[in-house]
């Protein structure tokens, strides 16, 4: 008997590694699908009724097309009957209509036997021998159909077969249609997507299965549908395919589109010399900004809204051979993608004077001066509030900066007015508005200070509310949390077990409370040595302040080390397939997506 091969699988697709996921999970879904058309074949035995026959389920037969086929009767005769098989008065049923005998119809009289000459498609379906009393054990003759190669359907339309991408658009959903033309028995679809080379190490990206009805039969044509609920950005040049697999078929038949996933800028701003190194006047300095998209677009750099002071080059760099005093300002970098205008956040570019020079020192764009400001606002976490800047009807638009932890100043962004929604206790603290005249050159800028004071009750901040650990490692338990007035009352509770902050009880060790880089705001840190799966479970933080207590749980999964495991062959994916296939079957499906993503 000879099958007609499928089509090569992914031919398109590059990436051995990739290649070699699929073709393994292709090769456990068609043995899957095997063993369920064998035991839909084999699952006969069913209640029977006073007469042995008639409340049994059809026996299934597999033939091929143009094949002869011989239909046991399945009526025997009484013991005590003596007449032969022509006296019984048989005759046959196909789907419940008599058959003529005659033609490709012969029934032989000696044995109750119908043969089949020529099988055809249409002597598919139930055939039951029958006499005046009784009724035979029905025969499901299944006459084997291939089926033909899939195709796809998006919003009912048809695919070019020339064209591997579908344009879609970030955060929108997807629907995709596969239909097989033909097959009998009905074959079975399955739809996989797996990400590009690039995206192989997202998170973000989910593999393997694709969310899908259950495949149906109209009309000799077998449809099967799968959704994509979000599409994100991480799913760009993924693949989607569409497996067939049946009885009739050595290898599975398969069809597959890329994802064209239309998503708007991103920008990344970086700096030469890095952030965090003071930039001082005559030095080199360059600003990059990369712009991801699709379509794909070009940055243009921006200072205080209007052209940069330096030419940009074509990959979006903004070199300064010999920076000045001048160059300070807020820069940002745009993007016109599919007709709309896209901006990056404001980077504040300070450069620094000769600081020997006392007279240069009074000109810091940051300096106070004495006609500046200093005041205070509180407000309640988890309010809003809206930071005024005094600033006159002739100034220039204000700027915002925060004082941070070493006094250095982290910029914000030109406005009026800053207003922040839902405070945080890690948002108090000295604000500083910088504010200069539209008439007058850098030198003459003010700067209003503004103090932010955050009050209420408890909150904790944690690090992961779920943490694996291995087996025999340390692991550590952190959380944040922020109070004003500061809490009074700070505890863990392990195992029903309460743990105060500088003890030890086992391998648990309670360290005591530190400061956090955050204003209101102190770290708890629990440590466990060597865990074991006995450590799994809850631990709760507790802290209170007054009469107001607040509680974090953190979920601690110990598994088993892996230390002394013998590493998994990956040189064929075949044959690992094979072998695993010997020893557990889901096991190779695992290994495989495991391998393939890690390497």
């Amino acid at each position: 008997m000879k099958l007609i091969p499928s089509k090569t699988l992914f031919s398109q697709t590059s990436g051995s590694k990739i290649k070699d996921f699929i073709i393994c999970t292709i090769f456990l879904l068609f043995l899957i699908g095997d063993v369920k058309t064998m035991t839909h074949i084999l699952r006969h035995h069913q209640q029977r009724d006073n007469t042995g026959l008639s409340t049994l389920s059809p026996i299934e037969q597999l033939t091929w097309p143009h094949s002869d086929v011989k239909l046991p009767c399945g009526i025997v005769p009484a013991l005590n009957v003596t007449s032969n098989w022509l006296q019984m008065k048989l005759k046959w049923l196909h789907n419940g209509k008599n058959v003529d005998l005659g033609h490709r119809y012969n029934l032989n009289h000696n044995t109750g036997v119908l043969v089949i000459n020529n099988i055809r498609l249409d002597d598919n379906g139930i055939w039951q021998c029958v006499n005046e009393k009784q009724l035979a054990r029905a025969i499901n003759l299944v006459v084997l159909e291939i089926p033909k190669e899939p195709y796809l359907l998006i919003d009912g339309h048809r695919l070019d077969p020339g064209n591997l991408f579908v344009p879609v658009k970030e955060n929108m959903d997807l629907s995709i249609e596969c239909v097989v033309e033909g097959g009998n028995p009905m074959p079975s679809l399955h739809w996989l997507l797996f990400p590009s080379n690039s995206n192989l190490e997202n998170e973000a990206m989910s593999s393997g299965l694709l969310q899908s009805n259950e495949s149906y039969q109209d009309k000799d044509i077998s449809r099967s549908s799968a959704k994509i609920q979000r599409v994100l950005r991480a799913h760009h040049n993924a693949t989607v395919a569409c497996i067939v697999t049946h009885v009739t078929l050595v290898n599975p038949l398969n069809t597959t589109i890329l994802l064209d996933v239309q998503y708007t800028p991103s920008f990344g701003i970086s700096r030469i010399p890095g952030f965090g190194i003071p930039i001082k006047e005559s030095i080199s300095v360059s600003l990059k900004c990369d712009v991801d998209s699709n379509p794909p677009s070009s940055p243009v750099w921006q200072k205080d809204d209007s052209a940069p002071p330096v030419l940009q080059t074509d990959d979006g760099f903004l070199n300064f051979t010999s920076i000045r005093r001048n160059h300070s300002g807020w820069y940002k970098c745009t993007s016109r993608h599919l007709l709309s205008e896209y901006s990056s956040i404001g980077y504040f570019l300070n450069v620094r004077y000769n600081l020997n020079d006392l007279d240069t020192v009074r000109k810091e764009l940051i300096e106070e001066d004495n006609s500046g400001s200093s005041e205070s606002v509180e407000v309640t976490v988890g309010g809003e509030v809206q930071l005024e800047c005094p600033s006159g009807p002739s100034a220039a638009i204000p700027c915002w900066a925060k004082t941070g932890n070493d006094n250095d100043l982290q910029p914000i962004g030109p406005s009026s007015n800053l207003h922040i929604d839902q405070v945080l206790y890690q948002e108090a603290g000295e604000y500083k508005c910088i504010v200069g005249s539209k008439n007058e050159n850098l030198e003459k800028l003010r700067v209003y200070t503004l103090h932010l004071n955050v009050v209420g009750g408890p909150v904790i901040y944690t690090e992961n509310r779920t943490i694996v650990a291995h087996e025999g490692n340390d692991t550590r338990l952190s959380a944040e949390f922020c109070s004003n007035p500061m809490v009074n009352k700070v505890f863990w509770i392990a195992s029903d077990r309460v743990i105060r902050p500088g003890t030890v009880v086992g391998q648990i060790t309670a360290h005591n409370i530190t400061s956090s880089t955050s204003s209101y705001c102190q770290v708890a840190t629990l440590t466990i040595q060597s865990v074991t799966p006995v450590h799994s479970g809850e631990y709760n933080l507790i802290v209170g302040s007054g009469k107001t207590l607040v509680e974090a749980t953190v979920i601690l999964s110990v598994t088993k080390s892996t230390r002394n495991r013998e590493p998994v062959q990956t040189s064929s994916s075949h044959s690992v397939c094979s072998k695993m296939f010997d020893n557990y079957l889901i096991m190779c499906l695992v290994t495989s997506i495991f391998t393939h993503l890690k390497h």
